[in-house]
């Protein structure tokens, strides 16, 4: 039986739900406007929290282009865009286009480590490689580290260039330890680690293969102890040192590395979807909202969830698609939806989208792009708890200052408090290559923190308060921006060291 509310109970009741109904949007902000509300109200921290917590969970293993996670999430956006009722507009009347990139495997039965004193041992559960050049064999000396402590140092006076480096790091040091030994510039570094090393695979660009800088991956504790014995090493030195340190060693003597590889097709894809506009006349131009759906993936053994970077971008894309195609007042010109592959590798899924266009550029209204929008910004003398109501705005005074007029009027439903200190990172994210192209660009970055591009940057660290008020943000940019019409093509720009400079 269901029994009436009193007065004050209905009271409390609608005080509830108006304070539901406003989770997302900071003090000082309005109420919607009636025609977009009900797709803005379909934006929750909830629903952030729900969504970015399978993007970066184990499922999909931190994303990594041309890994498997990347496959499994890709697939994954692209039914949740299916599910909105979004039109496909990829390749082949798909979710996807395609990057036309392989992969190189290395063959771990045919591979094999050589030394002094009759030394051989097979790559097959013994030796694991995550980063490599394409050279058939690499022959140096070898030094052994052992690495402890939050603030490794290697002592100047000890150089590590050219040699293949084999260590061991506490779980204090391995965050910094394949970082502190890269600047050395080994020939290769391998970790050695109790459990199977396995080797991953590495992506061929078209056109040509992007060498690694040098050879890294992972090797047995017993491969390593049978190396040292070759090499009249010490096993000491592949134990843990104690503090803050770090302990070389020089052995003599050379090993050899001899690799076989395979190359076949990687599947790897942008995935875009389609809201066709309201307006016949107008529907064949569009606006452009976009996020990299790629992060590092697995690397030396770590898994890097991308829980910021970028699975927070992707998971606010995915609640503008569904917030558009839910409010029953569609915006007059069309919108497409695009999770971006390859930008951890070097912008490359927009790049090869803005070389191979499925849909006319030159009918292209704006680029909207979203890249970490999950944490407040941490850095020295800037607390976190100091940024929970601002977001850095970048690149949106570079183009039509009318972008940037119509981010400024729907930031009065969210109320963003705005930065436009990270100018810098501009070129470092897929809406440069946009800007390039002459469309004029807006990107929202929640600044650098202590977990950037670590195996710590975590769902449980997540602001999914800030991750629901950038959508809400962009969706109403959207709609405003589909309202405009096209804008102004931005100055001419140049690049330097290969990043744009607006």
């Amino acid at each position: 039986m269901l029994y009436p509310l009193c007065s004050a109970a209905l009271l409390l009741l609608s005080t509830t739900l108006f304070m539901v109904d406003a989770q997302a949007q900071f003090s000082g902000s309005i109420e919607p406007p009636v025609d977009f509300k009900t797709g803005f109200d379909t934006i929750t921290d909830e629903r952030a929290q729900e969504w970015l917590s399978i993007l970066a969970g184990p499922l999909f293993e931190g994303r990594g282009s041309g890994q498997i996670g990347y496959t499994k999430a890709a697939h994954w956006v692209a039914g949740k865009t299916a599910e909105f009722g979004l039109d496909p507009v990829g390749d082949g009347g798909g979710y996807f286009q395609m990057l036309p990139m392989s992969r190189l495997s290395v063959e771990p039965t045919q591979s094999k480590l050589t030394g002094p004193n009759q030394l051989s041992i097979l790559f097959d559960k013994a030796i694991g490689l995550e980063r490599f050049t394409n050279v058939p064999e690499l022959i140096g000396g070898v030094a052994f580290v052992s690495l402890s402590g939050e603030s490794p140092k290697l002592d100047e006076s000890i150089s590590l260039r050219d040699k293949i480096v084999l260590y061991i790091a506490d779980e204090k040091a391995q965050s910094r330890a394949a970082m502190l030994l890269a600047r050395q510039r080994p020939s290769a570094t391998f970790r050695i680690v109790d459990t199977e090393p396995k080797s991953g695979s590495q992506l061929l660009r078209e056109g040509g293969r992007q060498r690694a800088a040098s050879l890294s991956g992972t090797l047995s504790t017993a491969a390593a102890l049978t190396i040292l014995k070759s090499l009249n090493g010490d096993p000491n030195w592949i134990k843990p040192v104690e503090g803050n340190s770090v302990d070389v060693h020089f052995a003599e003597g050379d090993l050899k590395l001899e690799f076989r590889y395979r190359e076949e097709p990687a599947a790897i894809p942008n995935v875009l979807a389609w809201q066709p506009g309201s307006d016949p006349e107008l529907r064949n131009e569009y606006v452009v909202i976009g996020a990299h759906l790629d992060h590092l993936g697995i690397q030396n053994g770590s898994l890097f969830p991308g829980a910021d970077d970028n699975g927070s971008g992707s998971t606010a894309l995915l609640c503008i698609a569904r917030a558009i195609s839910a409010n029953p007042i569609k915006p007059k010109r069309s919108i497409l939806f695009m999770w971006f592959a390859g930008e951890e590798i070097g912008l490359v899924g927009s790049a090869h989208y803005l070389d191979h266009p499925l849909l006319p550029l030159d009918k292209m209204v704006c680029m909207l792009n979203v890249d970490m929008v999950g944490r407040n910004e941490e850095k020295q003398g800037d607390a976190a708890s100091d940024n929970e109501t601002s977001i850095h705005l970048v690149g949106s005074k570079q183009g039509d200052p009318d972008l940037h007029d119509v981010i400024i009027k729907a930031n009065q439903y969210v109320n963003f408090a705005f930065e436009y200190d990270e100018e810098g990172v501009f070129g470092r994210s897929d809406q440069a290559n946009f800007f390039k192209k002459g469309t004029s660009v807006a990107f929202l970055f929640g600044g650098f923190h202590p977990d950037y591009h670590r195996p710590t940057d975590q769902v449980s660290k997540i602001n999914f308060h800030k991750i629901a008020s950038a959508a809400k943000l962009f969706y109403l940019s959207a709609h405003f921006a589909a309202e405009h019409g096209a804008f102004k093509i931005p100055p001419k720009v140049e690049e330097k060291d290969g990043n744009v400079v607006p």
